[in-house]
């Protein structure tokens, strides 16, 4: 399992995995898993951390979202339940046509 979230300027990820990642150009930011979850992560204008999922994969996701008038959480948290062996973080996504 590996647990996402965004806290000061990394986007860190916990579980199987533990690392934390730099913001990338223009404070928009990919992560692709092992099981092919794909994940955008964005530091929203507002000071909260923005999780959404772009891609689906094998593994369950649970996205809990983070109101924007918390003042202890600043960020919403993802959860990919699933064995994940390897994780990729860049600013972009491509996506294949849906014929």
């Amino acid at each position: 399992m590996i647990k996402v979230w965004g806290n000061d300027d990394l986007i860190e990820v916990e579980g199987d995995i533990v690392e934390g990642f730099y913001l990338a150009d223009g404070d928009d930011n990919v992560l692709a898993f092992s099981d092919g979850t794909v994940l955008r992560v964005v530091y929203s204008d507002a000071g909260v951390w923005r999780i959404t999922r772009l891609a689906e994969g094998t593994g369950r996701l649970v996205l809990t979202p983070c109101p924007e008038d918390d003042e202890y959480r600043c960020s919403d948290v993802a959860e990919v339940h699933a064995n994940i062996a390897w994780v990729v973080h860049g600013g972009t996504f491509e996506q294949a046509a849906v014929h």
